[in-house]
C-alpha cells in the first residue's frame, strides 16, 4: 500500500524553491495546462506528498475547502525525514538563512533532530541517528 499526502500551500514556487535549495530535495514538478493546474510532488519509499497552490485546490473542490483558510497552514502536520547526513543539511539551511525553529541532540538515545518550518508553516523535523 502507498499513502499519498496533498499539501496546500499559498505560493507553490516559494514551496518548491524551499524543499529544492533548503533542504536538498528533488521536486517533481507538474503543469498541466494552465499554471493553476501545477503542482510538486516529493517522491520517498512508501509515499509521495503533492504540494498544490491552494487557491486551486478550493476551486476543484469547494466545498470540502471553503473553511481551509480558517486554522493557519502547517497547523498540526509534521513531516519528518530521516537524513543521511543531517551536518550537511544543516549547512545548507544555515546558509539560505532559514531559521531553525528546535534543535535536539539526544546523546542518551543517539538522535539528533533540527526542526525547521517550511514556508507555510509545516513542521519539518529532520532526524539522524547518531553512530555508537
Amino acid at each position: 500500500m502507498e499513502m499519498n499526502l496533498t499539501l496546500g500551500v499559498k505560493d507553490l514556487e516559494q514551496s518548491k524553491l524551499f524543499y529544492r535549495n533548503v533542504l536538498g530535495l528533488s521536486p517533481s514538478f507538474f503543469s498541466m495546462n494552465t499554471a493553476e493546474d501545477a503542482y510538486f510532488i516529493l517522491y520517498f519509499t512508501n509515499i509521495k506528498v503533492v504540494f498544490q497552490q491552494l487557491d486551486t485546490m478550493e476551486n476543484q473542490h469547494p466545498a470540502l475547502l471553503q473553511n481551509l483558510t480558517r486554522a493557519p497552514l502547517g497547523l498540526g502536520v509534521q513531516l519528518e525525514l530521516n537524513c543521511a547526513n543531517l551536518d550537511e543539511l544543516e549547512i545548507m539551511i544555515r546558509h539560505h538563512d532559514w531559521p531553525i525553529v528546535y534543535e535536539l541532540d539526544d546523546q542518551e538515545h543517539r538522535r539528533r533532530e533540527l526542526w525547521v518550518q517550511d514556508p507555510d508553516g509545516y513542521l519539518v523535523v529532520l532526524n539522524a541517528e547518531q553512530k555508537k
